[in-house]
């Protein structure tokens, strides 16, 4: 019999953001990857926070400052908008008592009896809210309101899968670092090599006025009041949790997906940037927004890097 000149099992793994945040804990030895996106959504937020049990937060008017912090908020949050979303922002706008309706008995579930009126006023407010979008490179562009999004202009819960071969994490790290959040100093990555296949889930995809971004939901709990969520507190909270390697991912991937499905695809022109709306920070000045729109040369780069050997010969091959 002939004996293997190497060994049986290749390091082959899937990989998600969680993953790569969390440094060396790999979901491929001894954790699945997330299922679903809620799955994925209590996977980020398992270092959140909380509030010890039977703490009593009183909380009315539409602020979320005094909501409940930890894994099980920021789920019910997330799950909250993900209805949302797929019913339509725009017919429960329309329909507030479908709205009224859906979120008390949610709230129920989770006895959150005495929050009921301010969840709701917050989440009208919440679709009714300006929010900024990244400057093209033509100017500012006018703001995003989630009531006026026809439902054949986003997607929910967007799950995209593509091959990492032999990616070096600590090449990502060094390209992501040096073109987002001014080149600030953040947490590195703890050095491995990506093998295999990442894997995410976009909160909210969508398309205005001719752009495509990527929007995600953040229910982290920066501070009791508006000044906590001001534009330097949000990109300090993106830098400490690595939020900016997480939608240069999932720019990538919508990069990819457009390029595959639309002809005259080109980065500038369509590709908007990240709009990541930190929830509790819907009255601050910010609208509780933090938007970057990565340079060009850093998604091709990205696109490069992950870029299996095959891929590069054939696309070298092409006329």
């Amino acid at each position: 019999a002939l004996t293997p000149a190497r060994r049986a099992r290749e390091h082959w793994w899937i990989a998600s953001y969680s993953a790569l945040r969390l440094g060396g804990e790999r979901i491929g030895e001894g954790e699945e990857a997330p299922e679903t996106a809620l799955e994925a959504t209590t996977r980020e937020m398992r270092d959140e926070p909380q509030d010890p049990a039977g703490t009593p937060l009183p909380m009315s008017g539409t602020s979320l400052h005094l909501f409940p912090r930890g894994p099980a908020a920021g789920t019910f949050l997330h799950g909250l908008l993900e209805w949302a979303g797929v019913e339509g922002f725009a017919r429960l706008a329309a329909d507030p008592e479908c709205l009224d309706d859906t979120l008390a008995r949610r709230a129920n579930l989770r006895g959150w009896r005495e929050r009921i009126p301010a969840l709701q006023a917050w989440l009208r407010g919440l679709l009714e809210s300006e929010l900024p979008v990244p400057s093209a490179p033509e100017g500012p562009v006018a703001p995003l309101r989630l009531d006026r999004l026809e439902s054949a202009h986003y997607q929910v819960e967007l799950e995209f899968w593509f091959a990492a071969h032999r990616v070096d994490s600590a090449r990502l790290d060094a390209l992501v670092s040096a073109h987002t959040l001014g080149g600030a100093a953040r947490p590195a990555l703890e050095r491995d090599r990506l093998n295999g296949m990442l894997k995410g889930f976009i909160d909210l995809v969508v398309e205005h006025e001719g752009r495509f971004y990527v929007l995600d939901w953040k229910s982290n709990h920066l501070g009791r009041d508006d000044e906590a969520y001001s534009e330097a507190a949000m990109a300090e909270a993106v830098r400490e949790k690595r939020y900016d390697l997480q939608y240069c991912l999932y720019l990538l991937a919508l990069h990819r997906l457009l390029k595959s499905r639309l002809p005259d695809y080109d980065i500038d022109r369509h590709l908007g940037g990240a709009i990541y709306v930190f929830l509790r920070g819907q009255h601050a000045p910010s609208r509780g927004v933090h938007r970057e729109r990565p340079p060009r040369q850093l998604i091709e780069a990205l696109d490069a890097l992950f870029r299996t050997p095959e891929d590069a010969t054939a696309l070298e091959a092409q006329p």
